[in-house]
């Protein structure tokens, strides 16, 4: 790095350092590092979407985004949505390219039909059958142009624990991709995967291309130092004075062993921590903040603290991620976006 780009950043640093303490801690909390789990992420709807480059939308199929809680899934399709925002001023009414829809806990029927209307202003389930009103949702798909509809959280909707409520959110998905005019994404738990492809039905629609977000792993060098390097972005875009050292060896082997190498834990413990160097007046977030901050969540019987207590002497953590036998199609590249 050059002389100018150090000061520069050193400039940036002091600028948000400065700030009041409410700006600080948003800083904080809607921090964004565009890791190389989001960005092979990305680029994989991304191709799903158009697969030709400054090609035509593709129609007909459907891709699925899998991964374990809090690997940045949401994160990534809302991104990916932001980037195609709804045209209201055209001469046939709105056009909405991307429609990112959140299915709502316990789904249903209703609440799958229910949460497409509501994205595309399709009409009120209280004042209409539910099959009426997705016979609108269709028809606003259509209308309005979509061409490619992001399912979040679908494992609320596809779960064997419902088996009715199963058949009916997989036949309504059909129904969408019968159109022939979009594509469907659907995120959601690995397990949720292989409840799609044993839909033959929907599993023919494209071969059911995926995409898994893995969390970080700590057993290859590869893997250890893109962690760091997450860690050292996340430390350079902190709202304070001087850097912690977040993406050294010591500090990242300890924020692993606490996040299992999960970007949404990792950011939560990092916030948690930042928010009592804030209270402090410190400099930088120093060990004695993330020490405070993993006393407040540890589990419930364990004395263990890592900014503590040497990291050799770790007992096993009981919350580890199992590692998934599915595996993504896009390796991590290690691209970071400025």
């Amino acid at each position: 790095m050059s002389e100018t780009l150090r000061d520069d950043e050193r400039l940036r640093r002091a600028e948000r350092a400065a700030k009041p303490a409410a700006e600080r801690q948003l800083i904080m909390k809607n921090l964004f590092v565009g890791h190389d789990r989001f960005e092979t992420a990305t680029e994989a709807v991304a191709r799903f979407h158009r697969p030709v480059k400054d090609g035509l939308p593709d129609t007909g199929s459907l891709f699925v985004l899998a991964g374990d809680p809090r690997t940045g899934k949401s994160y990534a399709l809302k991104r990916y949505a932001r980037g195609f925002p709804a045209d209201l001023t055209g001469s046939e009414g709105i056009v909405r390219r991307v429609a990112y829809v959140d299915l709502p806990v316990g789904c249903n029927k209703a609440g799958f039909v229910t949460a497409l209307a509501g994205v595309l202003n399709a009409g009120d389930v209280t004042r209409m059958k539910v099959d009426s009103l997705f016979g609108n949702v269709l028809n606003a798909l259509v209308k309005q142009k979509v061409e490619l509809v992001l399912l979040d959280e679908v494992q609320e909707a596809f779960t064997t624990a419902r088996p009715g409520a199963l058949k009916d959110c997989l036949g309504l998905v059909r129904k969408i991709l019968n159109l022939g005019t979009l594509n469907v994404a659907a995120a959601g738990l690995v397990e949720t995967y292989g409840i799609m492809a044993a839909d033959k039905q929907l599993e023919g629609r494209g071969g059911l291309p995926h995409h898994v977000m893995l969390p970080y792993s700590w057993d290859s060098k590869e893997e250890r130092a893109l962690f760091r390097l997450l860690c050292a972005e996340i430390d350079g875009r902190l709202p304070f004075a001087a850097k912690s050292g977040l993406g050294s060896q010591w500090f990242a082997s300890r924020l692993y062993w606490v996040t299992d190498g999960i970007i949404g834990r990792l950011k939560d413990f990092i916030f948690a921590a930042g928010c009592r160097a804030l209270n402090d007046g410190a400099e930088r977030v120093e060990v004695g903040h993330f020490a405070d901050a993993w006393d407040l969540i540890r589990p419930v019987g364990m004395t263990f603290n890592p900014f503590r207590d040497d990291i050799d002497h770790a007992p096993a953590r009981v919350t580890q991620v199992p590692k998934s036998t599915l595996q993504p199609k896009d390796p991590a590249q290690g691209a970071f976006v400025k």
